[in-house]
């Protein structure tokens, strides 16, 4: 098959397409590599010691400083997961009584406080 001017216009146009498509590519892949490089490391444990009296205060239904498999079942599963993997030393499945006292803050000291918002009065607007 011989090569005619208009093949040789849609392949030159579709190489430019591919390259410009090829650029625009890398020119996303690299703004997003840049971004999670400059994204601060999530902390491992609990954000701070607040978080603790939190879990426990609506996850162990039976008040007994633990939090048994049933427990943590009831949790979302990345803080279940988070928990687990962190604290759980040795890998019953469950979080005892020392192993929930041993959590703390990650390095680097807690997250700050978030002030309390005030409660909405009704009908103000949301």
């Amino acid at each position: 098959m011989a090569w005619t001017n208009e093949n040789r216009v849609h392949s030159t146009t579709m190489k430019r397409q591919l390259t410009l498509l090829a650029g625009l590519t890398a020119l996303v892949l690299g703004s997003q590599v840049a971004r999670a490089e400059d994204a601060p490391e999530k902390p491992k444990g609990p954000p701070h010691p607040v978080a603790k009296e939190r879990i426990l205060a609506k996850f162990d239904t039976n008040k007994d400083g633990a939090l048994s498999k049933d427990e943590l079942a009831a949790m979302p599963e990345p803080m279940r997961n988070r928990l687990l993997t962190n604290w759980d030393t040795n890998k019953d499945g469950e979080l005892s009584k020392e192993e929930v006292e041993a959590i703390k803050p990650p390095e680097g000291g807690a997250a700050p406080e978030r002030p309390h918002r005030p409660k909405k009065q009704e009908g103000e607007p949301k």
